[in-house]
């Protein structure tokens, strides 16, 4: 690589600070764990949201873990849906669904008296499933296998404290260094900061590590659903400007929007995404995929499972 085409790709995520010659900046957020130039350079460049199309669009209708669907992710086999139906923890109906590609459940777990009174949106990460719980705020844990049970842990601020947010509605791992994040970006509190969290497996908490705090630069309202790429990216769901924005994990640099389409119909909310790539529908691979629930009432909720084609899937 020369030195104007490696000026060419920093000036996509800013300039570097040395004006005698290229070098990687020291105020980047995050690295890739190889340390390698070229696999930091990946998060430079766009996956070109705007080339992004929808593939392949599937309705639900009144399924049990459709009702208040609040996101997905996966692994290796199977798709996994979380579900805030009852909106207690209590009633014992806060569940993640186990799926399979044909669509059938095959499992599901219970949250069953953690404590919070609304589950968000997941990620899997390395055998784990990280539900994001809101009020009070946490993170309850399903390990995989055997998806039977779950634990919890609270989020804690840098020293021990308070964290820096009250409010999760996800919660999402960054690949590159292992670390969860999540935000406090609701319909009514406009935020820019992605807060990261070091496991702390003594104290079996999540301690707020702000060095690798991921700062945008926009301010975002009513972001639903996070996921981070291999690659360097993270995309951003907002249910308040209905679409999937991506942004470089190195710098918060904005990489680009693809809209979600509503259907215009009332209570139609975006909610969480995942990155998995290879699914086929009819015979177009797909990359990735969101959840957009149409809220009923007083009939069961449905959901429009929407999958994207990336053109670009090498960035992504």
């Amino acid at each position: 690589m020369t030195d104007l085409s490696l000026r060419q790709h920093l000036a996509r995520i800013g300039e570097p600070k040395s004006p005698a010659g290229v070098r990687i900046p020291t105020d980047f957020f995050v690295f890739p764990p190889s340390g390698r130039l070229r696999d930091f350079m990946k998060a430079t460049r766009s996956p070109e949201p705007e080339q992004w199309t929808k593939a392949a669009e599937k309705e639900f209708a009144d399924k049990g873990w459709t009702e208040e669907c609040q996101g997905v992710t996966h692994d290796e086999s199977f798709w996994y849906m979380s579900s805030n139906a009852g909106k207690s923890s209590s009633t014992g109906r806060q569940r993640v669904y186990r799926i399979s590609l044909s669509n059938e459940v095959v499992d599901h777990v219970k949250l069953s008296g953690n404590g919070s009174d609304h589950l968000g949106a997941i990620d899997y990460y390395q055998g784990r499933i990280y539900c994001a719980m809101d009020d009070p705020v946490k993170i309850v844990v399903i390990d995989t296998p055997p998806f039977t049970g779950w634990w919890s842990a609270p989020l804690v601020g840098a020293s021990g404290g308070p964290p820096p947010q009250t409010r999760s509605a996800w919660c999402a791992v960054n690949p590159w260094n292992g670390l969860l994040y999540s935000a406090q970006i609701t319909a009514s509190i406009a935020h820019d900061t992605l807060y990261a969290y070091r496991f702390d497996s003594a104290g079996r908490r999540f301690v707020h590590a702000p060095d690798v705090d991921i700062v945008l630069p926009e301010k975002l309202l009513f972001v639903q659903g996070a996921v981070f790429s291999k690659n360097g990216h993270v995309l951003l769901a907002s249910n308040d400007t209905d679409d999937i924005r991506c942004y470089s994990v190195l710098n918060g640099h904005y990489l680009g929007r693809v809209p979600i389409r509503k259907d215009g119909g009332e209570g139609e909310e975006v909610e969480g995404l995942t990155i998995w790539e290879g699914v086929s529908y009819d015979g177009i691979e797909t990359h990735v995929h969101l959840v957009l629930l149409d809220n009923d009432w007083p009939d069961g909720d449905d959901v429009f499972f929407k999958h994207y084609r990336v053109p670009l899937a090498e960035d992504l």
